[in-house]
């Protein structure tokens, strides 16, 4: 990697251009802005999250695998991508269910990715979390989700772990999934979908502790 364009120098011309704005985040200066993923804007507000380690890598891209393989012809499922919520509303889920591209082998839409991808677009959205994600990800990212009336949403926490999958009823999510440690997450809607936590989270961190049961609906992350 050459020193121009070393992550340290990266990170000091984004915090040189957030340091330089004057006012709210207008979406063209916020998709203008180079990160890599964990900064979205919400009513003009930044919003800065926990950085994309290995581990949780490996778990979204389990996740993908697993979501990918249980579609029908005419979905897929693409991600991380912006999502246009609303004006200058932009958050970036870890994985969107979305129409496949026309154009696209059998439908699948090899084309290339999306730059910005708009909430009417999206049938579910995909966030996987872990300890290092606070209220921000587990209750306020999914307000937004359902207040776009963002039909399906799935939340994945890959250090406790569980999954809970949400529909939108009367403009709010509902759960009508759910599952803990060593289950299986099932969803027959929006398509059939058998999600094995034990693969999925199976290189969690040996520390956890494990002498406290947890139930799927807690979504406040695991005991200090």
């Amino acid at each position: 990697m050459s020193p121009a364009s070393t992550p340290e120098r990266e990170a000091a011309a984004v915090d040189r251009a957030v340091l330089s704005h004057d006012g709210p985040w207008a979406e063209d200066a916020y998709l203008a802005l180079r990160h890599d993923g964990r900064v979205e804007v919400v009513d003009g507000t930044l919003l800065v999250g926990p950085g994309a380690g290995e581990r949780r890598a490996r778990v979204i891209q389990r996740v993908r695998a697993a979501v990918d393989a249980a579609l029908p012809k005419g979905l897929r499922v693409i991600g991380p991508v912006p999502l246009r919520l609303g004006p200058d509303c932009v958050l970036v889920p870890d994985l969107v269910v979305t129409s496949a591209k026309p154009d696209g082998p059998d439908g699948a839409g090899d084309g290339p990715a999306e730059e910005l991808l708009d909430a009417a677009a999206a049938l579910m959205v995909v966030e996987v979390i872990g300890s290092d994600h606070g209220a921000v990800d587990r209750t306020f990212k999914p307000q937004l989700y359902a207040r776009s009336r963002i039909p399906y949403s799935l939340l994945i926490d890959h250090d406790v772990p569980f999954a809970v999958a949400d529909m939108i009823i009367g403009g709010r999510y509902h759960e009508y999934a759910h599952a803990g440690e060593g289950a299986v997450l099932r969803i027959e809607e929006p398509f059939t979908l058998a999600l094995d936590l034990a693969t999925i989270a199976a290189d969690r961190a040996p520390n956890r502790p494990v002498d406290e049961p947890r139930s799927p609906h807690d979504r406040s992350g695991p005991p200090p």
